[in-house]
């Protein structure tokens, strides 16, 4: 009579196993993950140049914009606020794929850095050469530290 009865539950904990990931390349994750980093660096970037010029407020539309291609601080503030929409790409596509993480944002970034530089108008500015070494090395860097953000993240669930 010592032994257990055999239709009562177990004593350790027994959990459901995850669904299983499938592991195949979607590109539904690098499409929606190179357009938000183009969408939202456009949109930025307009008004990035709206409070610019209202900021300075003096002359020309036209002369304006053209100043404003020559000012380091709007330049900065561009790169900047650019590669935070690199890095939300970057982490757009990591989390959509949920694996792969640094592949489909390193995809991402190649999309959205190759849609940008055809959509773009060359620079002509002083700071040209400096402006686009940083932009254009940095921008897959940075979609891979979305990418490495969206693993994180996920791993600590």
């Amino acid at each position: 009579m010592s032994e257990p009865n055999p239709y009562t539950t177990p004593g350790a904990r027994v959990e459901d196993l995850p669904e299983p990931v499938d592991r195949r390349f979607r590109w539904k994750a690098v499409l929606l993950g190179a357009a938000t980093d183009l969408i939202g660096t456009i949109v930025a970037s307009v008004v990035l140049v709206v409070v610019f010029l209202a900021a300075s407020g003096e002359g020309g539309t036209e002369q304006a914009l053209d100043r404003l291609g020559q000012s380091w601080s709007f330049l900065l503030t561009s790169m900047v606020v650019g590669g935070g929409f690199t890095v939300l790409g970057g982490y757009v596509a990591g989390r959509i794929a949920r694996h792969s993480f640094l592949k489909h944002a390193l995809a991402a970034g190649a999309l959205s850095l190759a849609l940008g530089i055809f959509l773009s108008r060359p620079d002509e500015g002083p700071y040209a050469g400096l402006t686009a070494m940083l932009g254009y090395g940095l921008h897959l860097p940075l979609a891979l530290y979305g990418g490495w953000l969206a693993w994180r993240r996920l791993s600590r669930r």
